[in-house]
């Protein structure tokens, strides 16, 4: 059996999302994201029962395709019967609460579903 002297490497981790010093006691003040950019999460309230609006020219699709004028969607979840809406986006300040939610509410009825009263927050990322 064949054995290789390893001549370099550590057995430090790669990624250290746990601490905020990351592997090798870097000093970068902040946790590290492995599984992509920095994200910005927004919870919006479309108004009314969406169930109807999942499909290709609904009402979702208005909203996301007005999100990615700006910002790319990373993922979002829609709870149909109450309207509401989740997503995440990047890059961060591309949009704001208020700013997203004059975007979506221009946009007005999109197959005959009114955006014209929808609400946006920006809350964070929060598991249910």
């Amino acid at each position: 059996m064949a054995i290789q002297t390893r001549t370099h490497g550590d057995v430090l981790p790669v990624f250290a999302i746990d601490t905020l010093g990351g592997p090798g006691y870097a000093t970068t003040g902040v946790p590290v994201q492995i599984a992509g950019p920095k994200l910005e999460f927004f919870s919006m309230d479309l108004g009314a029962d969406a169930a109807g609006q999942l499909g290709t020219g609904g009402a979702v699709e208005a909203v996301i395709r007005c999100i990615t004028q700006l910002a790319t969607t990373h993922f979002y979840q829609v709870e149909a019967s109450s309207g509401a809406m989740s997503i995440a986006v990047y890059p961060v300040a591309a949009w704001t609460a208020g700013t997203l939610q004059t975007a979506i509410q221009a946009l007005g009825t999109v197959n005959t579903y009114d955006l014209s009263g929808a609400t946006v927050a920006n809350n964070g990322f929060k598991l249910a």
